[in-house]
């Protein structure tokens, strides 16, 4: 059996972060939910996720930051990253996958689209199988 994926989450907006938290835990997943940047660099590496859902508009340190910081860290290098944010402008999206983002997706994003980038940086399908 697969062990239960792990996802920090990182959110300033109370009422989303608690959104995601619940959806995700409801999937079975493991979901660690911080408000501000300096909380994900600490969580990141004590809790070692598998998956980064990173606001990129955080009131401390802005997401673009943390995630070369993640990517520069030899602990959480290879952690993949999903970059939610405001914006899915051009720009933004090379500017997050610059700074070691792997996906990005924009808020609003549906619950289910967020699980299933998960899922994928995971490894796994998007669709849960039928069984």
């Amino acid at each position: 059996m697969a062990p239960t994926p792990r996802v920090l989450l990182v959110e300033d907006d109370a009422a989303t972060r608690e959104g995601y938290r619940q959806y995700l835990t409801g999937c079975g997943m493991a979901v660690t939910a911080v408000a501000n940047g300096y909380e994900a660099l600490m969580r990141a590496g004590s809790t070692t996720p598998h998956v980064i859902v990173l606001d990129l508009g955080l009131p401390d340190i802005d997401g673009w930051e943390i995630a070369r910081r993640l990517k520069s860290a030899p602990t959480t290098a290879a952690i993949p990253i999903i970059a939610l944010t405001g914006s899915d402008l051009p720009h933004e999206v090379v500017s997050a996958m610059r700074a070691g983002c792997d996906r990005h997706l924009a808020k609003p994003c549906a619950p289910g689209d967020l699980l299933a980038a998960i899922r994928r940086c995971l490894g796994e399908p998007a669709q849960p199988r039928l069984r």
